[in-house]
């Protein structure tokens, strides 16, 4: 339990700091956007870009864990839009927005330092296929199917195309198509520029978790808290137990891809939840749940921890 402490408390204490700096005006919340920007378009893509281009090509794409990453939160997806659609009674809009919630982690702000220190040897082709899955898969397929609920066929049209230049002006997944060119064609990377991506990428996780920190800053738990708990329920429990259904169903693949697949589900949501369920009407209990399955995480991810590392 010792070891589980060691790796989770330093993490959940970076978002404590980042949260206290903003919360006592040591550092104004005008710096937040800013950090952020420094996150998404120059620590991670370098790191993102360092990790698969360094990868030999082969091996960087395992149709194994796409299938069982991918299959496991589609599952997750289609349970709780059903949960919410037909038992509640929501709005098909409200209740992909709500399902959108249970399904897509914070991959590269929580799980990439969980990710590195839960390993001896981390997997990194794992962090790139989970990166890419959430970005062109889980994202698009919620914000699609919450839009046939909200919109004409106009609108629709324009939605898909929306959806279609954010996945590729996403610097990470630029970032991680351009690695995997290099890495398919051989290309060796100059010293200079591995020592330049190295310093970079070391940055990326600690900054990321005090954004993270500092975004909470202003969130309270005082939307309704049957939804919260649903949400954070099929975030933190039933996304990584669908991922671990499928590991176990389907045949073996290596043992560390299989595990980090259910700690990358096990991750709580990512960080713009509430800005994307503004856009339906959602944005104050989107920020509720964020909060609230930010701490919740704290727990779970313990537990799920103690199990991947008991023998």
């Amino acid at each position: 339990m010792l070891t589980v402490l060691s790796i989770i408390t330093p993490i959940f204490a970076i978002i404590a700091m980042g949260f206290m700096a903003i919360r006592s005006e040591f550092l104004p919340r005008d710096v937040l956007p800013a950090l952020a920007k420094l996150v998404l378009y120059f620590l991670l893509p370098a790191l993102s870009f360092a990790t698969v281009a360094r990868m030999n090509f082969s091996e960087v794409i395992v149709m194994d864990y796409i299938l069982v990453y991918a299959g496991g939160a589609l599952a997750a997806q289609l349970i709780m839009v059903l949960v919410y659609r037909l038992w509640l009674k929501n709005s098909l809009s409200q209740s992909a927005v709500r399902a959108l919630g249970s399904t897509m982690p914070n991959t590269m702000f929580v799980g990439l330092p969980v990710f590195m220190q839960a390993f001896d040897s981390p997997p990194l082709n794992a962090l790139a296929m989970s990166v890419m899955v959430e970005n062109i898969l889980i994202l698009p397929m919620a914000l699609l199917l919450a839009e046939s609920g909200a919109a004409n066929g106009g609108r629709m049209h324009e939605v898909v195309i929306q959806v279609v230049k954010r996945v590729a002006s996403n610097p990470i997944i630029v970032s991680i198509v351009c690695g995997l060119l290099v890495s398919a064609l051989g290309i060796s990377l100059p010293e200079f520029v591995n020592r330049t991506l190295t310093i970079l990428g070391n940055g990326a996780a600690s900054v990321a978790l005090f954004v993270i920190g500092g975004s909470l800053v202003g969130n309270s738990i005082r939307s309704d808290l049957r939804d919260i708990g649903m949400v954070a329920g099929g975030k933190l429990i039933l996304h990584p137990l669908m991922v671990c259904t499928l590991v176990l169903l389907l045949p073996d693949f290596d043992r560390n891809l299989q595990l980090a697949a259910i700690l990358f589900a096990a991750m709580p949501m990512f960080s713009i939840y509430p800005i994307i369920g503004g856009n339906y009407g959602l944005r104050n209990f989107c920020a509720s749940a964020l909060l609230g399955t930010t701490v919740a995480a704290f727990f779970t991810l313990s537990a799920v921890l103690y199990l991947m590392l008991t023998p």
